[in-house]
């Protein structure tokens, strides 16, 4: 089975309906050959192979772009389409308001999981109060939605242990939006709602996946992906198992249990540690069975037994158990003997994952959504819910791909994405909900319910909370992803740095010599440019509610030679940011002629980017000031172009940028008074503390004593400090580090380091000095114009 999958995957790579042959080579290995020539290309902007490059980076973004802002338009209308399925008297969403007066448990979840689903965190701050700290009946003055509320309120709720379809959305939806815990901690969980989580834990663990039941499992693909998304949530944050067990049956009772999901091991049922990493390795069994097995109907014609929701969710699963399983080597099935190599779970199969994500896209249908398949419970009781009919939403499918998949992995399926939109598009539906009706003339009165239904509910069912709430958390993910596509294309074109992916890196930071700013009115409490950088970016970007504004935009100026953008890219390692350099060249290259368009084109692009560091090197000769005699019209209508593009990029507020110069007095005055940039940084030379820290470094080169080194490092301080303001300072960073080094080959030749010969090796160095003359004026100038 498992060879006739990594086949179709392989086959899976050709489009819909293209034959294809295997062909045996010389050397026995077995090599694709289309016997087609027009392939099927899965978004038309890729088609443009006959246009030169510009055209098409050009055409690409463009239709991307509008595709992006179709999602936008639907996103802005998410809060209030949202807010009005919320009943503030039964404290959660309703699946029709007004209809029954019950909590709907189904309904509130996905509503909250779309509270969660946008990557703007402020789309939702009109409605609704996310911090599950918060109390409501003290610190709520505008009456605002609170999920504190909403999560005790259908936590203490009726809902049945044995419904394996609600317990896993419950648990999963709760241990998201309580991500920090402080609901589910320890000291903040009493007994009753202890109970009531440690019975949805032992609910979910007896749902995991058996082996012995092989393609018989009790519960369909969608309930098993829900199960395995909460294994993986509580897996994500927990110690690793000390006792995971022999076989499917097995229980642990061990000494201690390590804390599961952030939850207090008091609270959860024993054994749950060892039992999430057995659940999670047969979820990613089974899973990767039933989809090799999906695939192989597909492949083989047989339309009986192919189910595309099976197909999808047996995709999902198997990504979510494999992802949260990796880095681990396996299960020790006897103590003290280490992993047995039966029990490791491998690295998911990125080639079989392509081949199903391209096999789901495949089947879609024209109206863009998919078939229904497997019904969301493959039995039922008399004496259960009556959801014979039910079956999953398309749009749900796709959302929960687009949430866990990788983006670039949709960078094909462009086409099919814009498919489903359409539908969502064309099937928002408003209803008018009975809200007044008047005695006298009898006339009702109501307030329009704007949402989606599922289409597999009678046609004049109307909108609905829970199908709502899946179209719209559909929309961000797949906004999110179609932005993350656009910032990668641009950051492409620009030769930009990707160091989001390694996350924030401390070490180029604190490499990263520092400059001390003047100590004027304007510098406030701050001496150094990196405890400004901290205070105005990397701490208010890093925090949730900072206690200072934080800067979009800054100024670095100074003489050259002062590592203006080794600062920037620092800093971009630091917060975990991409880095981009914007040069001369980016504006030149659709020539002298072009360069107006040039400027819309890079800041439309730019404006695109997130999380970016951005710098700006040396575009001096587009910011001139516009009052300078003899400035030709062509310039200053270049200059106006610049300052509204800057403040454009200004407002967007999805990146830092920075404009670095050697010549702040030749930008016009638009630019650097206040409020066109945060910030404006004078970048000296490396500080006092920069040069000691330089001496430092060469000095741990040679054979000394700790004592003489304590000794050196003190004599050279103080030497600095005492001609700091006559050539100390002025040494630039390669010249600081020729003086470091003279001074330590007179201690490695052993001689003394004495005031004498520090002297005679700065008299020797300023003679050679950069800042020196006209420069030095222009530096000592600089210093105070600074602006915090």
């Amino acid at each position: 089975m498992k060879f006739l999958c990594m086949s179709l995957a392989f086959a899976s790579e050709f489009a819909p309906g293209e034959t294809f042959a295997f062909f045996k080579t010389s050397n026995a290995k077995y090599v694709k050959y289309p016997t087609v020539s027009e392939r099927y290309l899965s978004s038309a902007h890729y088609a443009q192979t006959n246009q030169n490059e510009h055209s098409k980076h050009g055409s690409r973004f463009d239709k991307v772009k509008s595709f992006e802002s179709r999602l936008g338009n639907i996103e802005k209308l998410a809060p209030s389409t949202l807010a009005n399925f919320y009943e503030p008297h039964l404290k959660s969403f309703s699946v029709k308001p007004g209809d029954v007066e019950k909590l709907s448990i189904t309904s509130t979840c996905y509503a909250l999981q779309t509270l969660l689903s946008s990557s703007d965190s402020s789309l939702y701050e009109e409605i609704a109060i996310m911090d599950t700290s918060f109390q409501p009946d003290t610190d709520n003055p505008f009456n605002k939605i609170s999920v504190r509320a909403i999560v005790l309120e259908i936590l203490n709720s009726e809902w049945r242990d044995d419904d394996l379809f609600q317990v896993p959305l419950l648990l999963y939806t709760v241990l998201e939006v309580d991500k920090e815990r402080k609901l589910f901690g320890a000291n903040t969980m009493d007994e009753m709602l202890s109970s009531r989580v440690r019975q949805l834990v032992e609910s979910v663990l007896k749902a995991r996946p058996r082996r012995r039941t092989g393609s018989n499992q009790p519960l369909s693909e969608y309930i098993q992906f829900l199960c395995c998304r909460t294994f993986a949530t509580l897996y994500g944050s927990s110690t690793p198992p000390s006792d995971p067990g022999i076989n499917d049956d097995f229980r642990v009772s061990s000494e201690y249990e390590s804390s599961v999901g952030g939850i207090s091991p008091e609270i959860l049922p024993p054994g749950t540690a060892s039992q999430l990493s057995l659940a999670l390795s047969r979820c990613a069994e089974v899973s990767m069975n039933e989809l090799c097995r999906q695939l192989a109907y597909r492949s083989a014609g047989d339309v009986t037994s192919f189910d595309i929701m099976k197909l999808a969710y047996s995709l999902l699963s198997y990504v979510t158990a494999s992802a949260s399983l990796s880095g681990t080597a396996g299960r020790e099935l006897i103590r003290g003997r280490g992993p047995d190599p039966g029990t490791r779970v491998p690295t998911a199969n990125r080639q079989l994952i392509k081949a199903a994500l391209a096999a789901f896209f495949e089947e879609q249908n024209v109206d863009g959504l998919w078939d229904k398949g497997q019904p969301i419970y493959k039995s039922f009781r008399r004496s259960g819910r009556n959801v014979g009919n039910a079956f999953v939403f398309a749009t749900d499918t796709l959302g929960c791909l687009l949430q866990m998949l990788p983006h670039e992995d949709f960078r094909p399926h462009m086409d099919a994405l814009q498919k489903t939109l359409c539908w969502i598009e064309l099937h928002m539906m408003v209803e008018m909900i009975p809200d007044y009706c008047d005695p006298d003339s009898g006339q009702c009165y109501g307030k329009p319910l704007r949402g989606w239904a599922s289409p597999h509910l009678a046609p004049d069912s109307g909108p609905q909370a829970w199908s709502t709430a899946q179209v719209l958390t559909c929309v961000s993910n797949m906004r999110t992803t179609v932005r993350a596509l656009i910032h990668t294309d641009v950051l492409t074109e620009f030769k930009g740095i990707s160091l989001s992916s390694y996350g924030a890196k401390l070490a180029a930071w604190d490499r990263l010599l520092d400059t001390d700013l003047a100590a004027s009115e304007n510098c406030g409490k701050f001496r150094t440019l990196k405890e400004v950088l901290e205070a105005r970016m990397i701490e208010p970007f890093n925090s949730n509610m900072p206690s200072i504004m934080p800067a979009y935009s800054c100024i670095l100026f100074g003489p050259p030679g002062t590592a203006k953008t080794t600062i920037c890219e620092a800093l971009a390692e630091r917060m975990g940011w991409d880095f981009v350099v914007i040069d001369t060249a980016a504006f030149l290259a659709d020539g002298l002629s072009n360069v107006a368009g040039r400027i819309n084109y890079v800041f439309e692009r730019l404006q695109a980017l997130e999380k970016t560091i951005i710098l700006f090197d040396e575009i001096e000769e587009f910011c001139l000031d516009r009052e300078t005699p003899g400035l030709g019209m062509e310039s200053r209508m270049l200059t106006t172009a610049m300052l509204t593009a800057i403040n454009d990029l200004r407002r967007a507020k999805r990146s830092i940028f920075f404009l670095a110069t050697n010549r702040l007095r030749a930008f016009d005055s638009a630019i650097t008074r206040p409020g066109r940039f945060d910030m404006q940084l004078f970048v000296g030379t490396p500080n006092l503390e920069a040069r000691c820290i330089q001496f430092r470094q060469k000095l741990s080169a040679i054979s000394l004593s700790i004592e003489s080194k304590a000794k050196s490092e003190h004599t050279y301080k103080s030497f600095l400090d005492s001609v700091w303001t006559k050539d100390a300072m002025f040494m630039n960073y390669l010249e600081g580090m020729q003086f470091a080094s003279g001074c330590v080959n007179i201690l490695a030749s052993g001689l003394e380091l004495t005031n004498e010969s520090m002297a005679a090796l700065l008299e020797s160095q300023a003679v050679v000095m950069t800042v020196k003359g006209s420069v030095r004026d222009e530096y000592i100038a600089s210093m105070s114009l600074s602006r915090l």
